[in-house]
């Protein structure tokens, strides 16, 4: 993995991945239930954010409490990767992603609770701001509707400021680790990892 003129090994990455799938198996996980593919994703996503947030000079979050070098990895990725999301400057969405985001959001519940709970953390609101937000939701569903447009152009900021860190740090991954895409919202915004 290359992230501006750092190297990530594929040793230290294979690393990462071993001791994750060793931590499932001592959980009892069988062989044929772990994914190397999926912890190979999951630990290139992880480095990458991590060594994203330290080539653009992000300050580094205390990783003193880690139990080893990827949960510190992880926990720099989470604090880089929120920070580098509320940075971004909504944008309005194209009708084809505005279609994706309201067909995804209609088909999965879990996303439209994280659609309206990340509205609600970006807009501070108050105890009586949220007690009137959740009153008006309720009784007009269109509500609901506008929050996750407003939710969703964020996220369309978010993808185009990863789209242009990919390419200003020259981010890539080994094809080893398969096509990885970033994107805050996977099927509605595209932002992926070029391989080399």
């Amino acid at each position: 993995m290359f992230v501006g003129d750092q190297r990530v090994t594929e040793a230290t990455l294979d690393g990462y991945v071993d001791g994750e799938v060793s931590s499932y198996l001592e959980q009892g996980a069988t062989l044929e239930e772990v994914s190397y593919a999926d912890s190979r994703q999951k630990a290139a996503f992880i480095v990458l954010f991590a060594e994203l947030g330290q080539a653009m000079d992000l300050e580094a979050p205390d990783t003193s409490s880690a139990a080893n070098e990827f949960e510190a990895q992880y926990i720099e990725a989470a604090k880089y990767y929120d920070e580098i999301a509320a940075a971004a400057e909504p944008r309005e969405m194209t009708d084809v992603e505005l279609e994706a985001l309201n067909s995804a959001v209609s088909g999965d519940q879990n996303l439209l609770q994280r659609a309206v709970e990340g509205w609600i953390a970006s807009e501070g609101l108050t105890e009586e701001e949220l007690m009137e937000f959740n009153m008006a939701a309720q009784s007009d569903p269109t509500v609901l509707q506008e929050v996750v447009q407003l939710w969703g152009e964020q996220q369309a900021g978010f993808a185009d400021d990863l789209n242009e860190y990919i390419a200003e740090y020259d981010v890539a991954v080994n094809p080893r680790y398969g096509e990885l895409d970033i994107s805050p919202l996977v099927g509605v915004f595209t932002v992926e990892v070029p391989q080399r």
